[in-house]
């Protein structure tokens, strides 16, 4: 959590000196579990979540990214789908997450409406943290995304994370089995995909040639 306070202050002092490659937009969508109750199955049981950001913008393929979500995560098991020995309760758990994240573009990308490169596919990596159950967890989202540019200085897309946990109780389950489990395989992972709104802030209507 520290590196992502240093990196917060490190982004946020550059958008004070410089406005032109800064971005701040919002995410509406959906939030979904996957843990012990859902091995695999994506958008499951699906809740609505909303989020913000602030990207700085290095070129027109690279970024970086500060954000925050909220949304609900929630699950259910029938014994009639896989067995779980032991306590298998309904849940709904609210979740609050931020996280920085580098965003790779495929395509350049422009949000000026004098140039051609207003379409590009993307990856995101990166590492935060969760509240989650009155506790404080590691969390490393990962995802892929599609923006647009229709009009100048607004892009909009459509955005999918999976967001990894160094955590095993957001369902509450308890493992009967006393046997060592990998980290890796055995904590829950959270999903949040959505819409994606952002704008571009801009200095005095001034975008350096060089990033031009």
């Amino acid at each position: 959590m520290r590196s992502i306070l240093i990196t917060l202050f490190l982004l946020t002092s550059s958008i004070a000196i410089s406005q032109e490659r800064n971005d701040f937009g919002v995410v509406v969508g959906t939030s979904y579990y996957m843990g012990d109750y859902n091995l695999s199955t994506q958008f499951y049981q699906p809740s609505p979540s909303i989020g913000a950001l602030l990207k700085h913008n290095f070129t027109n393929l690279f970024a970086l990214r500060l954000s925050a979500s909220y949304g609900n995560l929630k699950g259910s098991h029938s014994n009639d789908n896989f067995y779980l020995p032991g306590n298998t309760s309904n849940f709904t758990k609210t979740f609050i997450e931020a996280n920085l994240v580098a965003e790779f573009g495929f395509l350049p990308f422009s949000i000026r409406q004098s140039h051609q490169n207003k379409f590009s596919p993307y990856v995101l990596i990166g590492a935060g943290g969760a509240y989650i159950n009155g506790s404080i967890v590691p969390q490393f989202p990962m995802g892929i995304g599609l923006k647009y540019s229709p009009i100048n200085r607004l892009s909009v897309g459509i955005e999918w994370r999976l967001h990894k946990t160094i955590y095993d109780s957001i369902d509450q389950y308890k493992n009967i089995s006393e046997e060592p489990r990998s980290i890796i395989h055995n904590n829950d992972w959270f999903g949040i995909a959505g819409i994606v709104v952002t704008y571009r802030l801009i200095n005095k209507g001034a975008i350096c040639p060089a990033y031009e």
